[in-house]
């Protein structure tokens, strides 16, 4: 006897020192709903928090319902469960408990107490509950609270009822994260709070986590209602977002309505309804803003009359006088959506979307990331999944691609973290769009217990905005948080400046096209505001670019920009110039009109075109093809450096070598004519590398149209 005292002491003595020792992770007392628990009212079930209770009402007639949030701790290490329930109507064999380490309905762990007096220790096989219902004095009856407690130790659990170990189980593992309650058929319950001890799970974490402070963006955005899907324009001083359930909403209060505020060098303005035709009665919200503030990227698709016509994507332009035109839509290629949420976020130069979505091609579970691609007539590509290193069996969603191309944020239940919902950064590794680095968490003081998403950035990288449902003016608020240099994406480069006509000096509205030097490949496309000509292109540092104005009856002066050594975010002003292509009668036109190809590049000393200057030849080919009677008269010029019979030799070479070009796609030879000046009629000073260079140069005038 007395042995068997002593070994009851020291089972009851370790399990004290484990309940000690194992730290509290995770405590929700319902007084409010920090952790984001369901509060719904429809036809299968009702659910709300009041008094530090929550209360559930199971409305469906022949089966349970169970009631769950999602936390990450080691479920395969010692942990502890407590909840006090209570089941308040119910018939005779009607029960409430909880349910833990669960896959959703499928496959669910279950400790459940009846209104007769019995319990069950259950667990479901595809949704159907197995488990025997067993008598027990120490249940309490409908109307009185039970508090139960579940201790995994060991791959064993145990199961107590009112502070009473009354069985002991084998521990097979974790089926998911999901835990919280489950109600029989027909029945009420309450409960008064739910609590985890246990191991903190290893978190892969940013080096250098963001460790300065919160600041929430204030009471001209946020309210107590939902402030969500926050987008930055590039330059930092325009921000959109929607306001869910907001009674000051145009179209239908229920549904999502796009709201903008300003920053005016020292805080943001009252945020004012963007108004009709972007917001309807539909859910509305911005996904993206051009650089250039000129372009709206809308999430939903629109009627001609600027109405609801359902899930999808469409942009609308900036007018002249400020306002915003119905939206026009855009196709992606086999575009669906089988789950209830998504999000979604483009480059900044609109090539890349990044898809937030439940696919029945997705191996991953949940909601996964996808990516699709622009094709040249402004659809997009059918969606490709980013793969398993970014994508887990749990949701992802609400992406962000910083204006580098490469750094992509995004929310994870599924990676390991400190809440139910947590920001990760992963950089793409390779053309593919598969091949990531692994995600890392970007710490605790961006991601809380609570629910955290939807992190965006300016193109500078300086700060970044996201939504915490944590101490803030209501359950949904915008933050802002300053990011060290070390966690900003790669650098990037603002082009800003007008586009101008070359002989008015009068702005324009037209296209920005700009490209890759070395590939010649198109990056994007920007539009110009029509009343003042101005206009913003954004290019990551560390390569070559091109860029030129477009607009019908012009020809663009082009212009390019070395951005290989520039190492930190920078604003460049350039000026883009358009040279009308007058229609006149005569064969005198104006004297003014020699128009300099920036864009022609030559082999060292050689009349041989280098393949950069493909690309502005063509748009020469593509002027004279849309004005057949124009003739062109292709001036060659050096520098002074060298022999002048020499250098007027190369100048008239590489004339040739242009007509010869052009007449090679199409151009008929009697329309081009050529001419060799050498160094004769310098624009520089050829005493210094950069006159020399703008001096060796090929330009063009109209001889007759």
């Amino acid at each position: 006897m007395k042995s068997l005292k002593i070994l009851i002491f020291l089972f009851l003595f370790s399990n004290l020192i484990y309940a000690q020792n194992i730290p509290l992770l995770f405590e929700e007392n319902f007084d409010a709903n920090s952790n984001e628990w369901s509060v719904d009212d429809d036809y299968e079930s009702e659910t709300y928090i009041k008094d530090g209770f929550y209360y559930m009402y199971n409305k469906t007639a022949s089966s349970y319902y169970i009631y769950w949030n999602s936390y990450d701790f080691e479920m395969n290490k010692n942990f502890t469960i407590e909840a006090k329930v209570e089941l308040t109507y119910g018939k005779d064999d009607d029960y409430a408990g909880i349910i833990f380490c669960s896959d959703g309905v499928e496959d669910t762990y279950s400790f459940s107490l009846s209104d007769d007096g019995e319990y069950r220790i259950g667990i479901t096989d595809d949704g159907d509950m197995e488990g025997d219902w067993i008598a027990s004095q120490y249940v309490k009856l409908k109307g009185e609270p039970n508090f139960v407690k579940i201790e995994q130790i060991d791959n064993k659990l145990n199961y107590y009822i009112n502070d009473n170990l009354i069985e002991t189980k084998k521990y097979y593992g974790s089926f998911g994260n999901d835990f919280g309650f489950i109600l029989s058929s027909s029945a009420k319950a309450k409960a008064d709070y739910y609590k985890i001890y246990g191991t903190r799970p290893t978190i892969n974490i940013v080096d250098n986590p963001i460790m300065n402070p919160k600041e929430n963006l204030g009471a001209g955005i946020n309210t107590k209602y939902e402030e969500l899907h926050p987008v930055i324009s590039p330059d930092g001083n325009t921000i959109f977002f929607v306001r869910d359930d907001y009674p000051f909403n145009i179209g239908n209060p229920d549904k999502n309505d796009i709201w903008v505020s300003n920053y005016n060098g020292v805080a943001w303005t009252k945020a004012y309804n963007i108004g009709r035709p972007i917001n309807n009665d539909g859910n509305n919200a911005v996904i993206a803003i051009t650089p250039d503030n000129n372009k709206l990227i809308l999430k939903a698709r629109y009627t001609a009359f600027g109405e609801e016509l359902g899930s999808g994507f469409s942009y609308s332009t900036k007018n002249n006088d400020g306002t915003w035109s119905i939206p026009k839509n855009i196709d992606v290629d086999n575009y669906y959506n089988d789950g209830d949420y998504s999000s979604f976020a483009f480059s900044t130069d609109l090539q890349v979307l990044i898809l937030d979505i439940e696919r029945s091609d997705n191996t991953n579970g949940g909601n996964d990331l996808y990516v699709s691609f622009r094709n040249s007539d402004g659809t997009y590509t059918e969606p490709k999944n980013l793969g398993s290193v970014v994508n887990t069996p749990d949701d992802e969603g609400t992406p962000f691609l910083a204006a580098d191309r490469r750094t992509l944020y995004f929310s994870s239940s599924g990676h390991t973290g400190y809440g139910s919902s947590d920001i990760f950064v992963t950089k793409r590794l390779d053309n593919t769009w598969t091949n990531w680095s692994t995600p890392l968490n970007l710490g605790p003081n961006i991601n809380t217990s609570n629910w955290d998403a939807y992190f965006t950035l300016d193109a500078s990288g300086e700060y970044a905005y996201l939504v915490s449902s944590a101490n803030g003016y209501g359950s949904e608020d915008i933050l802002r948080v300053k990011l060290q240099v070390e966690l900003q994406p790669d650098p990037v480069v603002l082009i800003y400046g007008k586009v101008l006509d070359k002989n008015t000096n009068l702005p324009l509205s037209s296209d920005i096209k700009y490209d890759d030097f070395l590939t010649n490949e198109e990056i994007g496309v920007a539009i110009s505001n029509g009343a003042d000509g101005t206009y913003k292109i954004i290019l990551p540092c560390g390569k070559k670019y091109g860029f030129f104005a477009q607009k019908t009856g012009y020809f663009a002066l082009s212009d390019n920009i070395d951005l290989t050594n520039i190492t930190q975010y920078t604003e460049i002003e350039r000026n883009l110039y358009l040279i009308p292509i007058q229609q006149n009668n005569n064969n005198n036109p104006p004297a003014d009109n020699k128009i300099s190809l920036n864009n022609i590049f030559f082999k060292r000393g050689k009349a041989e075109l280098l393949p950069s200057s493909f690309p502005e030849l063509d748009r020469l080919v593509q002027m004279m093809n849309d004005n057949p009677n124009l003739k062109i008269e292709i001036q060659g010029h050096t520098n002074n450096v060298g022999d002048r019979q020499a250098l007027l030799d190369l100048s008239m070479q590489r004339a040739d070598i242009v007509k010869k070009y052009l007449v090679q796609k199409g151009i008929s030879p009697g329309r081009i004519t050529t001419v060799g000046f050498g160094p004769d009629q310098p624009i520089a000073d050829n005493t210094t590398a950069d006159g020399r260079t703008k001096n060796q140069r090929v330009e063009f005038i109209i001889t007759n149209q």
